[in-house]
């Protein structure tokens, strides 16, 4: 079997100054599918300094994200490409590092105990991101290792980088929460059309809301995102943060608001979101 640090040392590189960076989920994944290379580039460039992954001789990073896990418990990780570390300094919010995304430099400023770094994406096997699946190991809380040390197996090579697919209006079911981490080709689908949405809150209460404004469905929904209500009163006064979120009906592109809205009722009415939910009109 074809071994990760064979696919280093074919690229120009030593697995003994090599990083292996099996980002979790969350922040990575979202800045990934947000601006690829750029953001998830200055995600990478911000470590607390007690405990960098860029300590040591290491030279180059290859990083990761969380793969599918494997029958046996074991973990896998999808390879995004590898960067160079160029220069490295004690962040206080004055030099911004040299891969720049706006959203993730504002969530680091203020911070202490962080280390910036400038780090630049090399070419070579860049042609396998999203594309190689490794096999990671059985401790996926040790996400920064030794590639000279810590030996993986290539278990796929795609044809094709692949993003989940979407799973068609009827069969959507995510959270408020992940949004920022939907795939384009979700975004661009739940953006395009508008409707009749529930909404779930941990402790079971409901709300069915409509989406008939710009950017559909995805246009409403990033309204919770940003402050857990949307402007809801009852939501205001329940205090809830995050839903559970799913469609109940897809509006036709010819429906006009009002009809829109007197769907939105029938299904308050369906599902006694009135009576025992968060509707109150």
């Amino acid at each position: 079997m074809f071994s990760f640090n064979e696919f280093l040392q074919r690229i120009g590189l030593d697995p003994a100054r090599t990083r292996l960076l099996r980002h979790k989920k969350g922040d990575s994944v979202a800045a990934w599918r947000r601006g690829r290379e750029r953001a998830f580039g200055c995600f990478a460039s911000f470590q607390t300094l007690d405990n960098s992954p860029y300590n040591g001789n290491v030279t180059h990073a290859c990083h990761f994200l969380p793969g599918p896990g494997r029958p046996d418990g074991s973990h896998t990780a999808l390879f995004l490409g590898t960067t160079r570390i160029l220069d490295r300094w004690v962040w206080n919010g004055d030099r911004l590092p040299a891969l720049q995304d706006a959203e993730v430099i504002e969530s680091e400023r203020g911070k202490e105990g962080v280390e910036a770094f400038d780090l630049e994406w090399i070419e070579p096997g860049h042609d396998y991101s999203e594309r190689m699946l490794i096999h990671w190991g059985r401790n996926a809380r040790t996400w920064s290792q030794w590639a000279g040390e810590q030996p993986k197996d290539i278990l796929e090579i795609r044809l094709t980088a692949q993003e989940p697919p979407f799973p068609g209006f009827s069969a959507f079911l995510s959270r408020i929460s992940e949004i920022q981490k939907f795939p384009a080709s979700w975004l661009n689908a739940l953006s395009s059309v508008g409707g009749i949405y529930l909404l779930v809150a941990d402790n079971g209460d409901q709300y069915v809301g409509s989406a008939a404004g710009q950017d559909g469905f995805l246009g409403r929904w990033r309204h919770y995102a940003a402050n857990g209500n949307g402007g809801n009163r009852l939501l205001i006064e329940r205090g809830h943060r995050d839903y559970q979120i799913s469609i109940l009906e897809v509006a036709s592109p010819d429906m006009a608001a009002a009809d829109i809205i007197r769907r939105e009722s029938f299904w308050k009415d369906k599902l006694g979101a009135r009576a025992h939910g968060l509707n109150a009109n």
